[in-house]
């Protein structure tokens, strides 16, 4: 699935941002590349890879009309815009303050993974292929996550940098607390179960972390019913390393 999350990763991001911005403001292509200082055709083909990178359009162009038409952002744009400036811009200028960083858990965005946890990077191990970070949670516990050194690289993570967790709902496991340090993983959230959604083969659980954020695991109903799960039991998520993917605000 194609994903606008990607307008605020990577290099670039801020360019891209700023073309949107003079969009929204001038409604004219051309108008927006002379005041980003880029040639019409690159802002273009920025528009162009903006648009598919989204399921839905970001960017439009109008015809007719007695203006002769114009380029405008569409409602999902616009949206995206609203929330870095409601939000990205505080987390840019806030370099230590966790409580800040639940403003991410607001925005927008569309991704495939169901979970986004917010954090700090608080220590990074380089590897000869991986590096490995732990990154401090906005409700205070820890997260370790594993990426390639490139990756690593292309994003600029740092000590002290913001950083979004994203993770599949199908990657996590529920243990009792009781169980959970027994079983060989990276990461052990823990909390209570705030919602269970029983379905024919699988349930859905909403576990509430302790210190905030909630985590979404779709898990078999033969493992609830051993494990003797319902709304209100206290339960460690489970993950490994690899299955954290990070995003950036740049």
């Amino acid at each position: 699935m194609n994903d606008p999350w990607q307008l605020f990763a990577g290099r670039g991001a801020s360019q891209r941002l700023q073309l949107l911005r003079a969009i929204a403001a001038q409604g004219s292509i051309s108008a927006a590349a002379r005041s980003c200082g880029i040639s019409y055709k690159a802002a273009w083909q920025q528009i162009d890879n903006m648009n598919r990178q989204s399921d839905s359009p970001l960017i439009e162009r109008l015809t007719g009309g007695r203006g002769g038409g114009g380029t405008r952002l569409t409602e999902l744009g616009a949206k995206l815009l609203l929330a870095w400036d409601n939000a990205g811009n505080t987390l840019q200028t806030s370099d230590d303050h966790p409580a800040t960083l639940t403003d991410l858990s607001r925005l927008p965005l569309r991704t495939s993974a169901r979970n986004q946890l917010a954090g700090i990077i608080r220590r990074i191990d380089q590897g000869a292929v991986n590096d490995t970070l732990l990154i401090q949670l906005s409700g205070g516990q820890m997260l370790t996550a594993q990426v390639t050194r490139s990756s690593c690289e292309e994003l600029g993570l740092r000590v002290g940098k913001q950083t979004v967790a994203l993770i599949k709902a199908s990657w996590l496991a529920l243990a009792t607390p009781d169980t959970a340090g027994r079983i060989a993983v990276a990461n052990r959230l823990s909390g209570h179960i705030g919602r269970l959604t029983a379905g024919a083969v699988n349930s859905e659980v909403i576990v509430q972390l302790a210190g905030g954020g909630t985590l979404c695991a779709i898990v078999d109903n033969d493992s609830i019913a051993s494990l003797q799960l319902q709304s209100g039991s206290a339960v460690t998520a489970l993950f490994s390393a690899q299955s954290v993917i990070l995003g950036i605000f740049d």
